[in-house]
C-alpha cells in the first residue's frame, strides 16, 4: 500500500494539540511523587492528575492495570482523531498486533489460555485477528502477518518448541515496522526503528552470552535491518565483552553498552543495561520537541507515552509488592517531559 504524501504544513492542527496536552504527562517530578507516596491510592491520585483513563471513578486499587490499558487506548484514540493520515502511525501498533499473534498462536498449539494478556490498541481488530486464525484466511492480515502464520504453522509441528512462535513473529514485526517507516521517508521515524532494532540485538546478544548459548543460535534470533550488523556481533562472540564495546563505539553504543556491562558484572542483573539503552531511544525521542510541527510531534508523543505508562506500571508493581523506593528507582527510564 502506498501512503498519501504528506507536508509537515499539515501537522499544524496536530502538533498545536499534542503540545497542549504535554504538559499533562508523567514528568519526572510526579513520578518521584508517586515512588515516595504512601500508599498505592496516593500514587495513583498522581496519574489522577495526570488525567488518566477515560475519567471514570479512580481504578480499583488491585486493579491499576485496567487504568493503564484505558490510558494506552485513550493516546492511540487521540492520535486517529488528530492526525492528517492515520496509517502513518501503524508502524506504532503492530508490536501490539504481534504480541496478539503470539498469545493467539500459543494458546492453540500449546493448549493454553492467556486471552487476558490480549491488548485492544493493535493495527487490527482482535475480532479479526482471531477470525483469521480459526479459518486459516490470511488476507484481512499484512503480508507479513500471514507470511509469518504460514511460517509458524509449516515449522512448529517439527520442533513443537514455543519459542519458535516469538522468533518468527519478532523477525516479521521490526521488518515490517521498517518497511512502514521508511514508507514515511521520515528520518527521525526510520532512526527511531532502526535504534530499536540495534538496541534489542544488543540486549540478546549479551543475554544470550551470559547463557552460553553459541553465536548459531544468536543468527536464528538476530533482527535485520539495524545500523549495527550481524557480522559485528558474530566475529565478536568468543572475545570480551570489552573488545565488543570498542566495536560499538563507531555506532554510539558504547559508552551504554560499557556501563550496562559492568553493572551486569558487579550484580549480575541486566537491570541497569536494559535501563541505559531504553534511555538512549528515549534521548533520540525527545528530539520530536523541539521541531516546530509535523509528524515528528505526533510520533514522539505516541512513544513517549508508551514509555509512560512503562513507568507508572514499574512504580504501581513496585509499591503492590512492597518494593523501596530506591529499587523502584532503579529500574526507572527517563521521562518525556
Amino acid at each position: 500500500m502506498t501512503l498519501a504524501k504528506i507536508k509537515d504544513s499539515d501537522y499544524l492542527y496536530s502538533t498545536s494539540r499534542v503540545r497542549s496536552i504535554e504538559k499533562h504527562m508523567l514528568t519526572h517530578e510526579r513520578a518521584e511523587k508517586m515512588i515516595e507516596a504512601k500508599s498505592l491510592e496516593d500514587a495513583l491520585r498522581v496519574l489522577d492528575d495526570c488525567y488518566y483513563g477515560y475519567g471514570n471513578e479512580s481504578a480499583e486499587l488491585s486493579n491499576y492495570e485496567t487504568l493503564l490499558s484505558e490510558e494506552h487506548k485513550k493516546t492511540y484514540d487521540f492520535i486517529k482523531s488528530v492526525a492528517p493520515d492515520v496509517e502513518h502511525f501503524n508502524i506504532f501498533l503492530y508490536p501490539y498486533d504481534y504480541h496478539n499473534l503470539k498469545v493467539l498462536m500459543k494458546n492453540e498449539y500449546m493448549n493454553k489460555d492467556e486471552t487476558d494478556t490480549l491488548v485492544d490498541t493493535g493495527s487490527i481488530d482482535l475480532k479479526v485477528l482471531k477470525h483469521a486464525l480459526k479459518e486459516r484466511s490470511f488476507s484481512d492480515l499484512t503480508d507479513n502477518m500471514g507470511k509469518a502464520l504460514k511460517e509458524i504453522i509449516e515449522d512448529f509441528p517439527k520442533t513443537r518448541d514455543p519459542q519458535l512462535i516469538d522468533i518468527i513473529l519478532d523477525r516479521y514485526c521490526f521488518d515490517e515496522m521498517l518497511k512502514a517507516a521508511e514508507k514515511t521517508k521520515n528520518k527521525f521515524i526510520i532512526e527511531y526503528v532502526k535504534m530499536q532494532i540495534d538496541s534489542i540485538n544488543v540486549k540478546t546478544y549479551v543475554r544470550l552470552r551470559k547463557m552460553n548459548k553459541s553465536w548459531d543460535f544468536f543468527t536464528k534470533v538476530f533482527l535485520q535491518g539495524g545500523k549495527i550488523h550481524e557480522h559485528v556481533f558474530i566475529k565478536n562472540y568468543d572475545e570480551p565483552f570489552e573488545r565488543f564495546a570498542e566495536q560499538l563505539l563507531a555506532y554510539d553504543f558504547k559508552d551504554e553498552f560499557f556501563e550496562g556491562y559492568e553493572a551486569l558484572t558487579e550484580t549480575g542483573k541486566f537491570t541497569r543495561l536494559e535501563k541505559l539503552l531504553d534511555n538512549k531511544l528515549m534521548e533520540h525521542v525527545k528530539s520530536a520537541k523541539y521541531v516546530p510541527y509535523g509528524i515528528e510531534a505526533l510520533a514522539g508523543y505516541l512513544i513517549a507515552k508508551d514509555n509512560e505508562i512503562k513507568i507508572a506500571r514499574i512504580i504501581l508493581a513496585g509499591k503492590t509488592a512492597g518494593i523501596s523506593p530506591e529499587l523502584i528507582r532503579e529500574r526507572l527510564r527517563e521521562t518525556y517531559v
